[in-house]
């Protein structure tokens, strides 16, 4: 199997939050144009121009020569440390086969993952400006108490927040009615995959606008949808696309249990979470399918099998295809979001707590993780310091009903404990 070969570049399209085009949503650069100058964006250009770029064949020649590609370091950094990366060989051989050799694809992606701008109601704690325009808002109203606070969650970028530019800004590339009809077009035309995420999906209106255009085209029924939501959103319109579609996915974005996640994903409402949960398994019909998604980080890595045994309850005792679970979430950045940055201690207790419980080969990765050392004795007072600057900062401008030191105790103290 090659080690750095990937469907993507073959099956695949990305459009991200603000309508760059990318190889999937692992990546973070840009596809460039061939002018040099310019990226490829939905707001602007087609799926087919893009597709057989310059780029586009420099990174199939390179994959199929075994040539490692920058686009797709996080996917091998992720494989590096035992971890279940995007990156996937089934084909790789039929692919070939339909790719020239200067690159060129001869056939039309089948899969496509749409990102349907930053709109949210959620300021989440591992979240961006990129994905949700309530966390810059919160950043800029935080920036009016206190410049100081703002101009350090700046230059720390990934470490604290993934930071990006122009804070508050809602990305909507696809309002222009032009350039929304043609991606209808081409989706209801070439796609069989769909992923559709946001920002909150349920809250943009062509995100139904797009159901109803490939209903009216009789295109449902050739696609598989995979839903990414946070849950506090639900719309009674679903009830009619949903059985026409050839099969369906709602990811869960369920980060803990009961005040867990309302303080992660704030300010979300657990009864609600679960409401919604509801609303999709009474839905479920002969072609549905629910999968619990969560954002594994520092702040629910403690609860990781609590989470894993709450869901299978709530599943009726067993996963199997009609419930999933997936890792895929995993978060590494910010880096004080990554659970390998806390005290080697409570690592370690959170490992054998974790230890008694018994899942999968993924699950079993995490722990080992927990167990390993990864910064120098340096970088981990780094990380830990900002985590409590940032996190103390954010609770006291939230006013949260419990803080992270609340929620997490022995996390507070074995902090304290190291930095003494």
């Amino acid at each position: 199997m090659s080690k750095v070969f990937c469907g993507k570049p073959f099956n695949h399209n990305y459009i991200h939050m603000n309508g760059k085009m990318r190889l999937c949503c692992t990546t973070i650069q840009n596809i460039p144009s061939d002018d040099g100058y310019t990226l490829f964006d939905a707001g602007r250009h087609s799926i087919e121009e893009y597709w057989n770029s310059d780029r586009m064949k420099e990174i199939r020649r390179n994959m199929i020569a075994g040539r490692e590609t920058r686009d797709c370091r996080r996917c091998y950094e992720q494989e590096a440390q035992g971890v279940q990366s995007l990156r996937g060989t089934e084909g790789m051989e039929d692919y070939i086969a339909h790719t020239l050799p200067d690159g060129t694809y001869t056939r039309l992606a089948d899969s496509m993952q749409l990102q349907m701008g930053n709109i949210c109601n959620l300021k989440c704690k591992m979240c961006s400006q990129a994905y949700s325009h309530m966390v810059g808002l919160e950043l800029l109203e935080m920036g009016d108490n206190d410049p100081d606070f703002l101009l350090w969650v700046k230059e720390q970028g990934a470490v604290v927040n993934n930071w990006t530019n122009e804070l508050g800004r809602k990305e909507q590339w696809f309002k222009d009615p032009d350039i929304k009809i043609k991606m209808f077009e081409h989706i209801s035309k070439n796609i069989r995959q769909l992923c559709v995420i946001g920002g909150e999906p349920t809250l943009i209106p062509e995100f139904y606008e797009l159901f109803e255009y490939c209903d009216s085209q009789g295109t449902l029924g050739d696609k598989s949808v995979t839903i990414v939501t946070n849950l506090t959103n639900t719309n009674p319109k679903m009830t009619k696309w949903l059985p026409r579609l050839q099969s369906w996915a709602i990811w869960a974005s369920v980060d803990g249990v009961g005040e867990r996640t309302e303080y992660i994903r704030y300010p979300s409402r657990w009864d609600k979470v679960l409401e919604s949960l509801e609303f999709y398994r009474s839905n479920l019909g002969n072609n549905g399918n629910i999968t619990l998604s969560p954002a594994v980080q520092l702040l629910n890595i403690d609860q990781l099998d609590d989470i894993i045994q709450w869901w299978k309850d709530w599943c009726g005792g067993e996963l199997n295809e009609r419930y999933g679970f997936t890792w895929l979430a995993t978060v590494w950045y910010p880096l004080i979001c990554n659970p390998n940055m806390a005290p080697r201690e409570w690592r370690l207790q959170v490992a054998e707590k974790l230890s008694k419980y018994k899942f999968d080969e993924n699950y079993e990765n995490i722990i080992k993780q927990l167990r390993r050392d990864h910064h120098t004795p340096e970088k981990y007072r780094e990380l830990q310091t900002a985590f409590i600057k940032y996190n103390d900062k954010q609770d006291q401008f939230r006013n949260v009903k419990k803080t992270w030191r609340e929620l997490l105790p022995s996390l507070a103290s074995a902090l304290t404990n190291d930095r003494e």
